[in-house]
């Protein structure tokens, strides 16, 4: 019989920081001359697909040659480092903590699911005591980065599949679930909880949650 217990999901991005994770962990890997600043040619494009409803895989099918051969322990620190600037410039919604808090203090299982990757999301998430990340992971061979992402990026249905086969997993209900997202991208895993929280919302899942009575919060306001 399946547990009546669920989980508090949450995105990462706009979510429950302000800044888009990887970008800045991107910046700090220019800065420590692992990329050239000439990566960042590609942004406005990525954010135009993103932000019309146009990203899918492809976008995400480039080997990144720049990291062959990185230590994982190297990628790891300047992620720790990359944390460390973004609490203090205060890139974490106080209003997002706080419901992470107040969640976890009711014994509530806190799973962070984003796109971004893990080796981003890891020092946040110990910060918040998430109980789990779902992301996007680097591929490593003895220790080493290869350029290439460990199967698809965590994003849209391949995100939904991984939270579903976690909740599955660990027999936790999607039923008595809450997800909480700023981006109509995770459609298709608000479709699957029972309880779904449009969090500083786009347009179009602004939209969406009042069409569907959907809770709206907006944790921008507690900057």
């Amino acid at each position: 019989m399946e547990n009546n217990s669920g989980a508090e999901i949450f995105d990462v991005d706009h979510t429950i920081t302000r800044n888009i994770t990887s970008l800045s962990y991107l910046n700090l890997l220019i800065k420590k001359k692992i990329f050239s600043i000439t990566i960042l040619r590609y942004w406005p494009f990525l954010m135009i697909n993103y932000n019309f409803g146009k990203m899918n895989d492809r976008h995400f099918n480039k080997r990144l040659d720049e990291l062959v051969g990185i230590e994982e322990k190297f990628l790891d620190e300047v992620a720790a480092e990359n944390f460390s600037n973004m609490l203090r410039k205060n890139y974490i919604f106080s209003g997002a903590k706080k419901l992470i808090s107040e969640l976890k203090a009711q014994g509530k299982i806190i799973i962070l699911a984003t796109s971004s990757m893990e080796t981003v999301i890891k020092p946040l998430a110990d910060y918040l005591g998430a109980d789990a990340v779902i992301a996007t992971k680097f591929e490593y061979k003895d220790g080493k980065c290869t350029g290439q992402f460990q199967g698809k990026v965590a994003f849209r249905e391949v995100k939904r599949i991984r939270v579903l086969d976690y909740l599955r997993e660990h027999d936790l209900s999607p039923a008595d679930s809450s997800f909480y997202s700023d981006s109509i991208h995770d459609y298709p895993l608000f479709k699957e909880v029972g309880n779904p929280v449009a969090v500083n919302p786009d347009i179009r899942l602004r939209h969406l949650a009042r069409k569907n009575n959907w809770k709206i919060l907006n944790f921008k306001k507690n900057i």
